[in-house]
């Protein structure tokens, strides 16, 4: 991560009652005054109070988070350390690549998007937001998910026709109603957590983050 999320968040909120003229206790009163059911409904309308994508998203899982901010009990980022003092030798970081699928993985590979029937697009996005991200990826076919590694198995995807379950090695961290607990077929149990998918607009910074946290259990 390029940036502490809790740190964001913390300048998000401070700035919102000067930016928009209401607090957050009157944008949670506002939205749950809507009425709305679904999520990206809530966000469309903060987009039309003139927020940004991100922001209202953000402002929306806050308020499925019944009003209080996501990162709000997180501990504050690390400090970086300092660089060490120049090597002797240059060190060179070894990057996997990932080898091209055999034939019999290629199969399963599409047996397993063709599950996600109208949510093939979705997943396909989510997939390259992925390898951008994470340039040694590796996405290997199994018997009934899409197993995430970089190389140790992170992150697992099943493909449904209703949504794409994203699966996630987040260890102890609370359940929200953004991030549930894993109800998935074939993943071991390092997999605890799981987002469902359904929009393009949930792959985002906040999404990519918890990828990175999966990603720093399973590979640090």
């Amino acid at each position: 991560m390029t940036r502490d999320e809790r740190e964001e968040e913390q300048e998000f909120l401070a700035d919102l009652q000067a930016r928009t003229g209401r607090s957050l206790a009157d944008w949670m009163a506002a939205i749950t005054a809507q009425g709305y059911a679904d999520k990206n409904e809530t966000i469309d309308w903060l987009r039309r109070q003139g927020f940004p994508f991100a922001r209202a998203s953000w402002l929306e899982r806050i308020h499925s988070n019944g009003g209080r901010p996501i990162y709000e009990h997180a501990p504050p980022r690390k400090p970086d350390a300092e660089p060490p003092a120049a090597p002797a030798k240059p060190v060179v970081r070894k990057v996997d690549v990932q080898k091209p699928l055999s034939t019999d993985e290629a199969g399963l590979y599409e047996k397993l998007l063709a599950a996600a029937k109208g949510y093939r697009p979705l997943y396909l996005m989510l997939e390259s937001e992925l390898r951008k991200a994470f340039p040694s990826l590796l996405i290997l076919p199994k018997a009934s998910y899409l197993s995430i590694g970089a190389p140790k198995e992170f992150a697992a995807v099943t493909l449904h026709a209703t949504e794409v379950r994203l699966g996630l090695d987040l260890g102890d961290r609370a359940f929200d109603p953004h991030v549930q607990k894993a109800k998935m077929k074939g993943p071991g149990p390092a997999i605890t957590h799981m987002v469902a998918l359904t929009d393009a607009r949930q792959v985002d910074g906040a999404l990519l983050a918890l990828l990175e946290a999966a990603n720093a259990r399973a590979n640090a």
